[in-house]
């Protein structure tokens, strides 16, 4: 198993709220210049204190949400959404009765929600009393306090025993091969799948060159835009290029997939 290294020098005397972490105010380099060009320039990002879910949101935590509001999400009501727009049969069959609930089976209350669109995710944080992470507090969340690595756990190039990918799944009708939340070892900031498992959504618009445009104190991306961030990897990624702290990825915020989950953040300010 790979090694950890805590962020040395770190006092908090605030505790965290049950499920979550404490990420403590810091600077931190966000991006880097041997990535994408999206990725660049690496710049110095000042992020204040914030809580972070140790883990993604599990099928357990999720259905909780659901049985107490009667929440449907985007998927389970995308068929009849789509069958009244013209060109949209294809797509409806192709979803029909396929949602979270598919893969919420007894043996995976553990397992992180999937098939939850940006806007599932963002309800789900709301009724919880949390909100999304920004982009730029996923990020600083990731690298665990570590500066300049590449990975979670650092320069090591990933292993089975570092994180969940690599599954290739040609079948979109399987069972997706998640993991369990926290099968992995945390990070220096005791965060589980931070890279692998499953993309977690972002509260931030996405724009490519956002880096240059970005203010220095607690970005919060782009005022409006198409698609919505995406962090992290998943069980179905074959590059482990795509592991790494600083890879960004863009979605439709009304789309649902079976690699794509999400986990909350709560402002120190607003800890109940």
């Amino acid at each position: 198993m790979p090694n950890f290294v805590n962020e040395s020098g770190i006092k908090t005397e605030t505790k965290a709220p049950a499920g979550m972490v404490l990420i403590p105010t810091s600077d931190f380099l966000m991006g880097s210049d041997n990535g994408s060009e999206v990725e660049k320039p690496v710049h110095r990002i000042h992020v204040e204190a914030f809580y972070l879910d140790a883990t993604p949101v599990t099928n357990r935590q999720f259905a909780a949400f659901v049985e107490a509001t009667g929440y449907r999400t985007t998927a389970e009501r995308l068929e009849k959404i789509v069958q009244m727009q013209e060109g949209g049969v294809q797509l409806a069959e192709q979803l029909a009765g396929i949602s979270w609930r598919t893969f919420a089976t007894p043996d995976r209350q553990d397992h992180p929600v999937i098939y939850v669109s940006w806007h599932d995710a963002e309800a789900y944080a709301k009724w919880s009393g949390k909100r999304l992470p920004t982009e730029a507090e996923w990020e600083k969340a990731a690298r665990g306090g570590l500066e300049g690595k590449l990975f979670p756990w650092g320069d090591e190039a990933p292993g089975e025993g570092f994180a969940n990918w690599n599954r290739a799944q040609k079948d979109p009708q399987a069972v997706p091969p998640t993991t369990p939340v926290a099968s992995f070892q945390s990070n220096g900031y005791g965060l589980h799948d931070m890279a692998g498992n499953v993309w977690e959504w972002c509260a931030d618009w996405y724009l490519d060159p956002y880096y240059v445009l970005s203010p220095s104190e607690n970005p919060k991306g782009p005022e409006r835009g198409q698609y919505r961030v995406r962090r992290g990897a998943s069980w179905n990624i074959r590059e482990d290029f795509r592991l790494r702290c600083s890879n960004r990825g863009a979605m439709l915020p009304d789309r649902a997939w079976p690699n794509l989950g999400f986990r909350c953040a709560m402002s120190v300010t607003d800890k109940r």
